[in-house]
């Protein structure tokens, strides 16, 4: 039996939690609304941004992206980020709070991104309108890259490069302010750097990635070493001890396949490639795929995603050769997925980490080196087959190998190492094999990626080795040609950015992203061409 005395103090206690609950209801009422409100005008505005963007890549319309946040002025608050991360804590059922999560980082990274559009929209506009001078004529800055890649001589590469420090020097005068202002700006939303900035937005940890780095640039350093000075003396007639960053391109370019990647019939190749998966490309009438080449146009290759799924765009712009068939399909992989995205909540059409939409470009672009694609697509007879996919085993362990560089000079950049520029050429250099010069150190900045993209990038590629091992294993080394592979494909990119990588990889039966798969992937390329 309660006392008296003591039931009355619990009736008392118990009217006034509830005078508090229902005076908090209002409050939590409000919120919710603001925070709705919040995330329309933030689809609006990223729909808009993605459309100016695209008109400014394909082309080379003035990008004004300042502009545009000026006329949402209210909408990254450091009041708006606390808010969404009240409510985030409140939220009681995990998929909302996902969403909140997502929307919060969302904020946060584009309330630094607003205070550097202005710098960004100059950086943007400059390397659409800023001239390179070489040999007595004025050259597109954002055309050198492609003259690099089809420069036959050496003299001319070398010299097409270092006619391009000029505008760098410029180029990294605007990209050290925004650095700075980056880390300025972390440190004032809280963060201990702009580092620790973006592992919270990534969702995953920058600086345990460092072991597997150091790891796999070990385990591939021989094969690669090895790879690289037989194809600059196979392709380009270069010793490694004469071999530089301007020379990369013009490896890469593949001419000597051209003749099985010819232009022409690119997309209707595409389109069969993915018919065999039963899926029709020519019916998607909310995916636009424009090939033009114009001299504004940037050559690399870009999905934007307008109005996830009812308008994606892709541009390419074709250079010659393999080139345009490895960007094409990459692009194809975004594009198929967002397109196909079945999620109705604006986070989880446009706001997912990286990690896993890259993951299915690259396993949309790696279908071109694939020995069954090679054999049903191409008329390429087995010892050039063997050639071909050598040299790409070159070209994957190069990437792999520079960006596992790259990360580790960003997490050096952003932790204030002293001479940065020189870091970089070193780490760049001794990575990718290529004779360091001093007009490498300025690139320093300019092959910065924004919030560690780099590092998605590099996920990325180990997780394709292992959704790729996946595949295999469950529809056969042939399952391009799979329709129920293709309904298994539109069924994952139907979640849209519901998952990032460490969630995505456990779904495929992995408990992490790990470099076996592709490593063992990368051995097996290379053995066969060897046989």
């Amino acid at each position: 039996m309660v006392p008296l005395r003591t039931a009355a103090v619990s009736w008392v206690l118990l009217l006034s939690v509830a005078a508090l609950l229902v005076s908090c209801a209002p409050e939590r009422k409000r919120d919710a609304e603001t925070v709705d409100s919040l995330r329309t005008e933030a689809e609006q505005l990223i729909k808009s941004q993605a459309l100016m963007g695209w008109n400014s890549w394909v082309f080379g319309t003035p990008s004004n992206q300042d502009s545009l946040y000026n006329s949402h002025t209210n909408l990254f608050t450091k009041e708006h980020i606390n808010l969404v991360q009240k409510a985030e804590g409140d939220e009681p059922d995990s998929v909302q709070k996902k969403r909140l999560r997502y929307f919060r980082r969302y904020l946060t990274t584009e309330y630094i991104a607003k205070q550097t559009a202005p710098l960004s929209d100059r950086l943007t506009n400059l390397e659409a309108t800023t001239k390179v001078s070489f040999e007595g004529k004025d050259l597109p800055y954002r055309q050198v890259s492609s003259l690099l890649i089809n420069e036959p001589k050496q003299k001319r590469r070398a010299g097409l490069y270092a006619a391009v420090d000029p505008v760098l020097d410029t180029l990294n005068t605007l990209l050290r302010e925004i650095e700075q202002r980056n880390q300025r700006l972390a440190i004032d939303l809280g963060f201990a750097s702009y580092t620790s900035l973006a592992e919270e937005v990534k969702g995953f940890s920058l600086t345990g990635l460092t072991p597997v780095l150091q790891r796999v640039l070990g385990e591939t350093a021989s094969t690669y070493t090895d790879l690289l000075r037989e194809g600059a003396q196979k392709y380009l007639h270069l010793s490694l001890s004469s071999f530089f960053r301007y020379d990369i391109g013009a490896l890469f370019r593949s001419r000597e396949f051209d003749a099985f990647f010819s232009g022409a019939p690119m997309l209707e190749r595409a389109e069969s490639t993915y018919a065999g998966l039963g899926i029709n490309l020519q019916s998607m009438k909310n995916l636009t795929i424009d090939a033009d080449s114009r001299p504004l146009k940037i050559p690399r290759a870009v999905c934007y995603a307008i109005d996830v799924p009812s308008d994606v765009r892709l541009s390419v712009k074709p250079v010659g050769g393999f080139d345009d068939y490895r960007s094409l399909f990459h692009e194809l992989g975004h594009a198929l997925h967002y397109s196909h995205t079945k999620e109705h909540a604006f986070e989880f059409k446009y706001l997912g980490e990286p990690t896993v939409t890259e993951n299915y470009a690259f396993l949309s672009e790696y279908l071109l080196v694939n020995q069954a694609w090679l054999r049903l697509r191409t008329s390429m007879p087995v010892k050039v087959q063997k050639d071909f996919l050598r040299l790409q085993a070159l070209y994957r362990l190069y990437f792999l190998r520079r960006y596992c560089a790259k990360v580790l000079y960003e997490l050096q950049l952003h932790n204030g190492v002293a001479n940065p520029s020189s870091v970089y050429a070193q780490l760049l250099s001794s990575s990718t094999g290529y004779v360091a010069i001093p007009s490498d150190e300025k690139h320093y900045l300019v092959d910065v990626d924004q919030l560690f993209y780099s590092a998605s990038y590099l996920r990325a590629w180990l997780l394709e080795g292992q959704f790729h091992a996946r595949l295999n294993r469950d529809y056969g080394v042939n399952w391009f040609e799979r329709p129920e592979a293709g309904a298994y494909l539109e069924s994952l990119w139907g979640y849209g950015d519901r998952y990032g990588g460490d969630e995505f990889v456990r779904r495929i039966g992995y408990e992490s992203i790990s470099p076996d798969a592709l490593l063992a992937e990368l051995k097996t390329m290379v053995l066969f061409s060897t046989q």
